[in-house]
């Protein structure tokens, strides 16, 4: 029996909640037979609020000070030692890239860039932030690209407060279409799973959402070998790993302790911010897994200054930007910012494991991902853009050079404006700026332009359109 008749018979054994569930495992196996398949890309961003201090990305063997220059330099990161913030990435130090020295353009990143941070133009500053959206976002141009079930999948965190659903806060189709991120785990898992079963809050259905398909799961084990078998038990673990998560709300509507009727989804769930960034990594990795989507961005803290971290410090972000000092835990924000960031990056070193483990045509998922971890502040809460930091993890299937830190020509910086003597980093005036880091990212995955997002005269200026020959392959 060929491959497509095989791939036909599977789906018309499976239920209507089955065939949903593995549209992405069918559609290989068709586009395998058509000779039309390609190994997905999937990228990933990561933003967080608050900036991304040199300190907390530059490896300790070269403090800031050191990378002083008026030429741009590679440092291989394999001797070199990973601050505490992103020390997380370590064991992915040959798939790193760490970017110092890009300019935010016309980009104003205070307080937060709103939509700038992945359009890379300019949205105006405090509330025209999230009103004025001029242009594409690049997740959503790789989405245009790699495509997905769901072409792209906007997950957010409102610090401090869990009861926000959703909202507008990091990207857009194109002018006037913004997309909006959800917040709550439950809603978005919802959205992306719901279609196999689960019911909104019904938690003793989705307690163990393969009952609803388990005779479907077996039988399409019995028809699979090989690779396509390994990645059908991924799938179905990464299910799971859902489920578990709503295993206590299940018990407790065992119980009958949440009500004869359908059980109301309590409030606040999650509560505090750092499983509510837990959530939704998970949230994520299980989407990318299962086929669902190929591009994702979590917007920790919704490309703005607002709430508090819980479960780190209840003191409220904006203070901690100032380094003012938490009296509870007896330290100052400078000392709470790089928690903050730890934890974040080790939700991303576990989403990274995720892929790794995923086997995928002779590899892994891992060796076809990339995640751009940033900060949607550049280098620190009140800022022009002076120096926005990125570190990239993964290279796209080779496209992409890893293993290093680049630094375009950069100097340093005054001490912050909260006195302290951590000093930031200013990019020289004619360095690209994160619309060529963008547009690389453009050609990696396939869809190269001459700019992304660029206005009049600098569309011609090389140093800004990109891409960057330091990192495209």
């Amino acid at each position: 029996m060929n491959r497509i008749d095989r791939r036909t018979l599977l789906a018309r054994s499976l239920s209507g909640s089955a065939a949903f569930a593995f549209a992405p495992l069918l559609s290989k196996l068709e586009a395998q037979e058509k000779g039309t398949y390609k190994t997905p890309k999937r990228v990933v961003f990561v933003l967080f609020g608050n900036g991304f201090h040199e300190k907390g990305s530059i490896p300790k063997e070269l403090p800031a000070p050191q990378l002083e220059g008026k030429k741009t330099t590679a440092y291989p990161l394999d001797k070199l030692t990973l601050p505490h913030d992103i020390e997380p990435f370590t064991p992915w130090k040959d798939r790193l890239a760490i970017i110092h020295g890009l300019r935010a353009g016309s980009v104003h990143p205070d307080h937060g860039a709103g939509f700038g941070a992945l359009s890379a133009v300019n949205v105006g500053v405090g509330d025209d932030k999230r009103r004025n959206i001029t242009a594409e976002s690049i997740d959503a141009a790789v989405a245009r690209k790699l495509g997905g079930i769901f072409p792209l999948l906007n997950l957010g965190v409102d610090p401090g407060q869990p009861n926000t659903k959703a909202i507008r806060c990091s990207s857009a189709w194109g002018a006037g279409q913004p997309l909006a991120a959800q917040c709550r785990p439950e809603l978005a898992y919802e959205s992306l799973f719901g279609g196999i079963g689960a019911t909104k809050n019904d938690f003793a259905t989705r307690k163990n959402l393969l009952d609803l398909i388990n005779d479907d799961v077996k039988d399409l084990r019995s028809q699979l070998r090989g690779t396509e078998l390994v990645q059908l038990d991924y799938q179905i673990e990464a299910f799971e790993s859902l489920s578990k998560r709503n295993a206590k709300l299940a018990e407790m509507f065992d119980k009958g302790v949440l009500g004869k009727a359908a059980p109301k989804l309590p409030t606040p769930y999650p509560v505090k911010f750092t499983d509510t960034v837990t959530a939704q990594f998970d949230i994520a990795a299980s989407a990318i897994v299962t086929g669902l989507t190929n591009v994702v961005t979590i917007a920790t803290e919704l490309c703005t200054v607002r709430g508090n971290y819980t479960g780190i410090s209840d003191m409220g972000t904006h203070s901690v930007g100032h380094n003012e000092k938490d009296i509870k835990l007896g330290i100052a924000g400078l000392e709470i910012l790089p928690l903050v960031r730890r934890h974040i990056a080790e939700r991303t070193a576990a989403l990274l494991q995720r892929f790794k483990e995923m086997p995928e045509d002779g590899g892994t998922m891992l060796d076809n991902t990339i995640v751009v971890f940033t900060s949607d502040s550049a280098n620190r809460q009140h800022t022009h853009g002076e120096n926005w930091p990125f570190v990239l993890l993964g290279n796209l299937g080779g496209k992409i050079k890893t293993g290093q830190l680049v630094v375009y020509p950069i100097s340093k910086d005054s001490p912050t404006y909260s006195g302290t003597d951590n000093r930031h980093m200013t990019a020289a005036a004619d360095n690209p700026t994160i619309n060529a880091l963008y547009n690389t990212l453009l050609h990696a995955v396939g869809a190269p332009r001459d700019h992304f997002n660029l206005i009049g005269a600098d569309q011609k200026n090389p140093a800004m359109a990109g891409p960057l020959r330091e990192l495209l392959v």
